[in-house]
């Protein structure tokens, strides 16, 4: 599978989702939480960034992630700032309305 910034791996079924380029292909995403009490700190993973950065095969493992990630808040107050959990989701809702605006235009043109 190939893409206009970068390649991505291609991905075979049954899924196992183990790089950043494979969850790019899937639709999936990533959030980091800082896992120190008090603080939940959550922020989505800009994927397509990562992958530019590490590489599309750079693996999407908590293990794989946790040398790139701390948390700005626990930094500046002076508490343990790499304390970081990873969630991984799956595409549940439609990323692009292209599908949508594609039948509207079919239907005015019917109409």
């Amino acid at each position: 599978m190939k893409s206009g910034l970068f390649p991505l791996p291609q991905v075979r079924f049954p899924a196992s989702v183990d790089s950043i380029g494979q969850h790019i292909a899937l639709g999936y995403e990533i959030w980091a939480s800082c896992e120190t009490m008090g603080c939940n700190h959550t922020v989505r993973l800009n994927l397509v960034f990562m992958a530019k950065y590490l590489g599309a095969r750079h693996g999407a493992r908590p293990q794989d992630l946790k040398p790139y990630f701390y948390c700005p808040n626990c930094r500046e107050a002076g508490r343990d700032d790499r304390r970081i959990g990873f969630t991984h989701y799956a595409c549940t809702a439609p990323h692009s309305l292209v599908e949508f605006a594609c039948s509207d235009q079919q239907l005015a043109k019917a109409g």
